[in-house]
């Protein structure tokens, strides 16, 4: 099946990781600083090097690029240290990084799954 593959799985990801670029240099407007805007351009620079080749090394740290973006917004609703404007663009950031997650750990298992039957 289609979505089995991780060549699927790599578009999905690297779409996801678009959406968040946006996010975070949306909350860099609402914060009026730069420094949300160096993370976006990461993001972007990462999806880039994360599509050039399918390491699995980068699937790996494309899983911990989600599973850490949720943590952190997350640690920043719970102790109030995020802005009340701020509060929708963190909760969209973690619900994407969570799908950027299992995004991630599928690609990671389908690319086992390949290994395995070459």
């Amino acid at each position: 099946m289609k979505f089995q593959t991780y060549k699927f799985w790599m578009g999905f990801n690297s779409f996801v990781l678009l959406f968040l670029a946006i996010n975070i240099s949306t909350i860099g407007v609402e914060v009026n600083s730069t420094i949300p805007f160096l993370f976006g351009l990461g993001y972007l620079i990462y999806m880039s090097a994360y599509l050039s080749k399918g390491a699995l090394w980068r699937v790996r740290v494309l899983l911990a690029i989600g599973l850490v973006g949720a943590f952190v917004y997350i640690l920043g609703l719970v102790t109030s240290k995020s802005p009340a404007t701020l509060t929708p663009l963190a909760i969209a950031h973690i619900v994407l990084s969570l799908i950027l997650a299992a995004g991630a750990f599928a690609d990671w298992r389908a690319r086992r799954h390949a290994i395995a039957e070459d």
